[in-house]
């Protein structure tokens, strides 16, 4: 599992003090991004091996609220779909201090290639970190 602690900012709350939508998902392309230049993917390499990453489907579940200055972390599970080896379902969890699941969110990410703007299966060096449905230890 790949995590990473935050705590919640001014800009990512509301008039409540809660933390919006908006966030989750800001939070979510941070922590996929993060995950792929862990693993040496940088936007250089990625451009390199004329490969892009497209976002699709964002779906939210929220169970608690994160307020404003609250500790949390999250964390991200990824799979190749059954149906399909060009798309990979990732779904980051978001826990409070106290290990409580606060909000799921589940996204959907193609690849596509710069040349000619199809969607295609992800290169090998990047679909190495994905075995059957576990994402493997980032280090």
């Amino acid at each position: 599992m790949f995590t990473r602690n935050y705590t919640v900012k001014g800009e990512d709350v509301n008039d409540f003090m809660v933390m919006q939508n908006n966030a989750y998902l800001k939070y979510t392309t941070k922590l996929v991004d993060t995950f792929l230049h862990t693993n040496r993917f940088t936007k250089l390499k990625m451009n390199n091996l004329k490969v892009g990453l497209q976002n699709n489907n964002d779906r939210l579940q929220q169970y608690k609220p994160l307020l404003f200055t609250e500790a949390f972390s999250v964390a991200l599970h990824c799979k190749l779909l059954c149906n399909s080896s060009k798309k990979m379902n990732i779904e980051i969890y978001f826990y409070n201090k106290k290990e409580e699941l606060c909000a799921l969110v589940s996204r959907e990410i193609s690849w596509f290639n710069y040349e000619n703007w199809q969607v295609e299966t992800p290169p090998k060096t990047i679909r190495n970190y994905f075995n059957g449905g576990v994402l493997l230890e980032a280090v």
